[in-house]
């Protein structure tokens, strides 16, 4: 314990994440980055349809969520999130190793993060319905402020998930019990909230396609279609569908992976 204070809060070591899937003997490396309150098992539909013998495809429950380290000290921001799953990949990959990064929701704002401050590591990334809000300027923004109204009613939001049941961890792929909720509030605030990743969508060099549900009330798409006017290397996807993953747009999903 005293050495995991000193290795963690003291020098700042990032976390090393449990790795929940790692499945293909291919040459092309996929990780798969999950959501708010959700956990590697989300991405089982696109895992099952994948070539196994094309793809080595990975992931990690993030810090905080699934049976990773739940530190209690860390603020849960985009780049505590980042560094904790560049330095697990780290561990047991080549040094000059390039991946495939496919974020969803959450998980976009982390993959952005790492496609702009890691650039060497990433072969093109996938953005699967991320929640893009600006920081300054959205202060009106319905988005902004229901992220920032839930992060604050933990209890609200724990009594409607359990009056809601299999219906709202369908809907939006929460999970909000009392072991989570520190994570959850923290990454609200710190990851989607704080976020910087319209900024850095502007100058990710590598292929970054970006794909929406049409029926997604989590999250708005105006943003998205005005920065892939800007940034050539971004392309802008819709599939009919709402905010979790889902067989059918697992498969498209898998023909963009397949055309990088």
């Amino acid at each position: 314990m005293v050495r995991q204070v000193l290795w963690h809060r003291v020098l700042k070591r990032p976390y090393r994440l449990k790795k929940i899937i790692d499945i293909g003997t291919g040459d092309i490396n996929i990780i798969l980055i999950h959501g708010l309150a959700s956990r590697s098992e989300a991405w089982k539909p696109l895992v099952d349809i994948l070539d196994k013998e094309k793809y080595r495809i990975r992931s990690f429950d993030l810090l905080g969520f699934g049976i990773s380290p739940k530190p209690t000290h860390v603020s849960y921001s985009t780049k505590d999130h980042a560094r904790a799953i560049v330095h697990s990949l780290s561990k047991e990959s080549l040094r000059n190793e390039k991946f495939i990064f496919i974020g969803h929701s959450m998980g976009c704002i982390i993959t952005t993060h790492i496609t702009y401050s890691w650039p060497s590591k990433v072969q093109a990334a996938i953005l699967y319905k991320p929640p893009l809000l600006l920081n300054e300027s959205e202060k009106r923004s319905l988005h902004k402020k229901f992220y920032q109204y839930i992060s604050k009613k933990p209890a609200a939001m724990a009594n409607y998930a359990k009056i809601m049941g299999k219906f709202s961890n369908k809907l939006a792929g929460f999970k909000t019990d009392e072991e989570y909720w520190l994570p959850i509030e923290s990454s609200l605030l710190n990851t989607i909230v704080a976020q910087q990743t319209l900024k850095e969508l502007r100058f990710i060099s590598k292929p970054t396609h970006i794909v929406y549900g049409r029926f997604d009330f989590l999250v708005s798409k105006v943003k998205a279609k005005k920065l892939a006017a800007i940034n050539p290397n971004l392309e802008l996807h819709f599939v009919t569908e709402m905010h979790d993953i889902k067989p059918k747009s697992s498969k498209y999903l898998k023909k963009l992976i397949e055309n990088l």
